[in-house]
């Protein structure tokens, strides 16, 4: 078995038929399952912390299966919205529950995170606004080329600046 780090959060792990031999399979009877499971051990093994969900792409040919494992950091859940009034919606929608959220302007759009885990806030922001795909520089971007407008709190202060509701 070899490991190879790909970046902070990606590995490649090449499984000999040998490697698999004890575990009864084939590199092509293998399921995305088992190389994900084969994996994690292997990374533990190799001292290489695989926290948080793992997506596989197994490669099974006759001499071995390779595989590539990325990790998904468990992050913030990120929206975007045309008009600050979308963003405005979300606040009042969730006011005196609003949970903690940062807010950016970047090309022609608002960005707004949300805490992983934040359901209700979630489904009150994919009304309004578009839920966007896991990026895990995402927030370095925008810390580098958009425009921070709020850091912490965007949603409550957002309802004092601006419609003037206070809890």
């Amino acid at each position: 078995m070899t490991i190879e780090p790909i970046g902070a959060a990606s590995v490649a792990v090449y499984l000999t038929p040998a490697d698999l031999r004890p575990y009864g399979v084939t590199p092509a009877e293998l399921t995305l399952e088992q190389a994900r499971d084969l994996t994690r051990t292997a990374c533990q093994k190799a001292g290489i912390a695989l926290e948080g969900a793992v997506e596989i792409e197994a490669y099974p040919e006759c001499c071995g299966v390779l595989v590539f494992a990325r990790v998904r950091v468990p992050g913030a859940q990120w929206f975007t919205f045309d008009d600050i009034e979308d963003v405005l919606s979300v606040a009042l929608a969730l006011r005196g529950r609003a949970p903690d959220a940062a807010l950016w302007w970047h090309q022609g759009r608002y960005w707004l995170a949300l805490p992983q885990g934040e359901e209700r806030g979630a489904a009150v922001c994919a009304e309004f606004g578009a839920a966007q795909p896991f990026d895990p520089l995402r927030r370095a971007r925008l810390e580098e080329a958009g425009q921070g407008i709020f850091a912490h709190n965007a949603l409550t202060a957002l309802c004092r600046h601006f419609l003037r509701l206070h809890f």
